[in-house]
């Protein structure tokens, strides 16, 4: 089938259906990579995250929006199609939004590993990060850049990030994380050093200390977001101990205090073993977080609005911007990881 790539993008809408009320012709706009239509069982609740329209991208869902020269119908990625000239798509999927950022910062904020990261830290919809949390983000890329700079919005005073690629562990630092550790140098230690940064200054049960032992003890992050996934291709730049993405996955869940909270976002392949009973009573939450748990018309704008006052940097993570030709050229470099984001622009 023809299909145009890209699930997210920002333009100015060019025309509207009759029945679209969300946005008006000339508005500035994000279309996101997850949809909210405010009316199903999901967005009703509270998790526009998890809006049902999401599931609804099947090839007997999409619509033809353009035909090829010989008559084969031409469908959008996601309903969306965000690596064209012309995105066609539904108003569920569309954000206003109000501003004088740059296409390539406003790309970047709106984007959806963006919108993810700071869902995991800043939307308070999954996990409330507080004023002193202890936060570890477990890979840095776009997503968990993203997350770090919502922790240090929320207030965290201490956020650890862990990622194999020097470069990125160095951007990490420059966006807010307070430690910064090589998941290949820590090898079976990382929990334990995570759990040693985040041991707090007393441990005196009767003076509100953090007590590191035994299966309930308070050592371990408040906050635990994990964002590293499996490896599609071998990268050019340093690789994580495990492609598949299965073993920081566990050791995201094992640094997690008790009574924590742990956001997953990514895509490994394979099955996950953990200890059952710190599964069972181990007193850590765990959300599967589609989305960081944002929800698309409350927050993007708020997102955009920390971009505006200079509170995100979205110029350190968008390290590459290309035009439409040399989109080929920015996928590698994205698989290679020699950037950490690509945009697109016109």
């Amino acid at each position: 089938m023809g299909l145009i790539q890209g699930h997210g993008g920002v333009g100015v809408v060019e025309a509207v259906g009759p029945e679209v009320r969300r946005v008006q012709v000339g508005d500035r706009v994000c279309v996101s990579g997850t949809p909210q239509c405010g009316a199903c069982y999901q967005c009703l609740r509270g998790r526009a995250d998890m809006c049902q329209f999401l599931g609804r991208q099947g090839p007997k869902d999409l619509v033809p929006i353009a035909d090829l020269r010989d008559g084969t119908p031409v469908y959008a990625n996601s309903h969306i199609g965000g690596l064209a000239e012309l995105m066609v798509t539904f108003e569920e999927w569309v954000v206003p939004v109000f501003t004088k950022a740059s296409a390539a910062d406003l790309g970047m904020v709106c984007s959806c590993v963006a919108v993810a990261g700071l869902g995991c830290t800043a939307s308070q919809v999954l996990a409330d990060v507080g004023i002193g949390s202890i936060v570890a983000v477990v890979g840095c890329g776009p997503l968990g850049l993203s997350a770090i700079q919502g922790a240090r919005i929320a207030g965290a005073s201490t956020i650890i990030a862990i990622e194999p690629i020097q470069a990125r562990r160095e951007v990490a630092t420059r966006l807010g994380a307070t430690h910064v550790l090589d998941p290949n140098v820590e090898g079976d230690k990382l929990v334990e050093k995570v759990r040693e940064l985040s041991n707090g200054p007393n441990n005196r049960l009767w003076a509100g200390g953090r007590d590191s032992g035994g299966l309930l003890g308070g050592a371990g992050a408040d906050f635990v977001v994990e964002a590293v996934g499996a490896d599609r291709a071998k990268p050019k730049l340093e690789s994580g101990p495990d492609p598949t993405g299965i073993l920081p996955l566990q050791q995201a869940y094992m640094m997690c205090a008790p009574g924590g909270h742990i956001v997953t976002t990514s895509l490994p392949t394979g099955n996950i073993t953990l200890p059952a009973v710190v599964f069972t009573i181990g007193g850590r939450t765990h959300h599967a977080g589609q989305y960081g748990g944002a929800n698309p018309m409350r927050d993007i704008p708020r997102f955009v609005e920390l971009l505006d006052k200079g509170q995100f940097d979205a110029k350190l993570l968008a390290t590459t911007i290309v035009p439409i030709e040399g989109m080929l050229d920015a996928y590698q470099q994205v698989v290679d990881r020699t950037t950490v984001t690509a945009l697109m622009t016109a």
